[in-house]
């Protein structure tokens, strides 16, 4: 620790405040100690925008205690549970199997559950705890509720990939119930959420796959607490009864949307009409950005919104089904599309880093459906697998969690 001050002792009614600030080489910090004795101190630490140095008196008296300070600095490099205000940290929500190994692809897809873990693959915890298929996780901005799709309140006589919407704290407390959707993502204010869904509210998936939309679908938008208080229904904001508009991912500036949209009339299991679009938060200023035959999904704005990653078309061709997926980037207005991973398997639902450096995705690894989790550097470059069996991981969200 390269600089201290004393403490300022203030008297309360009931208890002390004694106060002081530290700065380290990497951050600066302010702490608080609260108790009616030294034995119940509580330390509470907050980072400062610029470090600052201080000797208060009070009543002509210093006080110091260097051994709280250096305890207190710990606690501030590596923020943990019982530490107020702690600064987010990179972090990964996904989805896995690893809470049962017996099961096998696909039908771990059935049963997945919700983990989150640090940046570089540490520290797995399960967030979850049930029998059904939980996916799509989705990190709010400021790291506190992560939004996830659910099919535990489907029907019997509804498909399996039926869903429901549901938010939950990232430390696993608060699971609420939301409305029925998919492929939820935050706006940048942390109080909705852009989803797709079925426009009439009865239309089913048009197919088996994780998320699938229903024929009708369309993108919606969410007041989440709102529609927690008043159960203010979400709003419409495409409205498209001509297409099936899905996978919504909002700009960090929270003004835009961009999802993909293709024809009705399309084969609904390889639609080549599947281009990526933005429309505005208000469901105005509708653009194409991608124009061709070949199917787009899973477009994610990058961090500082002048670029989106996508899932492309472009992989190895196969005798009579479509090409692979691969990854592909372009700028935010449309142009400079180019392709960064090339192999022969299907690389899927890419999303960018915090830091708008890398991007995570999954790839089968031992067959169809065994999912493992990937990043890979924006260029193309440092692939590097950073999940591993026992079980199948997939469905990232990387973001920022307290």
């Amino acid at each position: 620790m390269s600089g201290l001050s004393l403490f300022r002792i203030e008297p309360g009614s009931k208890s002390w405040t004694r106060s002081a600030r530290f700065f380290t080489p990497s951050r600066s910090c302010q702490i608080y100690l609260v108790g009616e004795t030294i034995a119940e101190l509580q330390i509470e630490s907050r980072d400062l925008a610029m470090p600052t140095f201080e000797r208060i008196k009070y009543r002509n008296v210093l006080v110091l205690f260097l051994p709280v300070l250096i305890a207190a600095s710990l606690l501030a490099q590596a923020p943990k549970g019982g530490v107020k205000d702690a600064s987010p940290f990179s972090s990964i929500v996904f989805i896995s199997s690893r809470h049962d190994t017996t099961l096998t692809s696909p039908a771990w897809l059935t049963a997945s559950e919700i983990f989150i873990m640090n940046a570089d693959g540490t520290k797995v915890r399960r967030l979850t705890q049930n029998t059904f298929a939980d996916g799509f996780p989705a990190l709010s901005p400021n790291g506190r509720r992560i939004v996830f799709e659910s099919n535990r309140l489907r029907k019997s006589t509804d498909p399996i990939n039926w869903a429901s919407l549901f938010v939950i704290n990232t430390d696993g407390t608060g699971e609420t119930a939301l409305v029925t959707g998919n492929s939820a993502s935050w706006s940048a204010d942390n109080k909705h959420i852009a989803f797709h869904a079925s426009a009439s509210g009865t239309g089913k998936p048009i197919t088996l796959l994780p998320g699938a939309a229903a024929i009708d679908s369309d993108i919606f938008i969410l007041d989440v607490d709102d529609f927690l208080r008043n159960k203010t229904p979400a709003k419409n904001i495409t409205n498209n009864p001509d297409a099936v508009d899905d996978d919504p991912d909002w700009s960090s500036d929270g003004k835009t949307i961009v999802f993909t949209s293709h024809s009705t009339s399309d084969d609904q299991n390889a639609p080549t009409s599947a281009e990526i679009y933005t429309i505005d938060a208000s469901g105005r200023k509708l653009k194409r950005l991608t124009n061709n035959v070949e199917e787009e999904r899973a477009p994610d704005w990058s961090p500082d919104g002048k670029l989106i990653a996508y899932m492309c078309r472009r992989g190895a061709k196969r005798e009579g089904r479509p090409a692979t997926f691969e990854i592909c980037i372009m700028d935010s207005d449309g142009s400079n599309q180019r392709r960064i991973t090339y192999n022969d398997v299907p690389e899927l639902t890419p999303t960018w880093s915090p830091d708008g450096k890398q991007l995570i995705f999954h790839r089968a690894v031992g067959g169809p459906g065994q999912f493992q989790l990937f990043t890979i550097n924006a260029d193309g470059t440092g692939e590097k697998q950073i999940t591993f069996p026992p079980g199948f991981s997939g469905f990232a969200n990387w973001g920022l969690a307290n």
